[in-house]
């Protein structure tokens, strides 16, 4: 059983490394054109030459950085909920093993409370991504006023890593039997959990390779483990 859960665990992690290169790449390239397309078109950049001022153009080039930052994060954040919304059946599956685990009792595989735990975590990201979005676009708008603009990456880290440990976390708060009403309460009032949850997870990232690889499954555990307080304490 062990082996074939960690295959169940490697496997998809190499996939997740492999499009995390390819979507890192892809977006970091469209950002900077992006970027570079709006200093030529607003004719920003000979504005700035014509100034003669380094200044200035100290504070464009930090602004740019920032702006170009923010919309890897912006870009990071729909690639974390396809992410979630493509593989909820392999992390429905892996929680329900880690689930028998914890509990010390054989895996029993029930259809129906797996499909429940897919279509609950697909309809959740597809919540938090709308939710999200609202929230970044005012936090990129705000991103080009100088110098109050960079800090506003920090607020979206968090914000980042708020939403992937509340989809981590509500694996095992669907096995404790907590409708998605009670589940969002109880993450409201612990936000400390679900902000450690991401937190660890995109730190992982910076672990080449064997981060990437583990980062998701890694998060899937420990938000279980941090549900248990929920029995605990009951």
């Amino acid at each position: 059983m062990q082996n074939r859960m960690w295959k169940w665990m490697i496997v998809p992690g190499i996939i997740y490394a492999f499009l995390f290169v390819l979507g890192i790449t892809y977006f970091s390239q469209t950002s900077s054109l992006f970027i570079e397309w709006i200093i030529l078109k607003t004719g920003l950049k000979s504005w700035v030459d014509s100034l003669g001022s380094d200044l200035i153009g100290f504070f464009i080039t930090m602004g740019s950085f920032w702006l170009w930052f923010t919309i890897m994060l912006f870009y990071f954040a729909f690639f974390k909920f396809i992410f979630l919304i493509l593989f909820s059946p392999v992390l429905s599956y892996q929680h329900l093993r880690i689930a028998a685990v914890q509990k010390n009792e054989p895996f029993k595989f029930i259809w129906s409370e797996y499909l429940i735990l897919i279509f609950r975590a697909v309809k959740l990201s597809v919540t938090n991504l709308l939710w999200q979005t609202v929230y970044l676009i005012p936090i990129i708008l705000v991103c080009t006023i100088p110098v109050i603009g960079w800090f506003t990456p920090i607020f979206t880290i968090l914000m980042e890593c708020y939403f992937l440990g509340y989809s981590m976390l509500d694996y095992g708060l669907a096995t404790e039997n907590k409708t998605r009403v009670s589940a969002a309460a109880y993450v409201s009032n612990h936000k400390g959990l679900p902000i450690a949850n991401g937190m660890v997870f995109y730190a992982m990232h910076l672990i080449p390779v064997i981060g990437w690889i583990t980062a998701p499954f890694y998060a899937l555990i420990a938000a279980h483990l941090n549900t248990q307080e929920i029995k605990d304490n009951a």
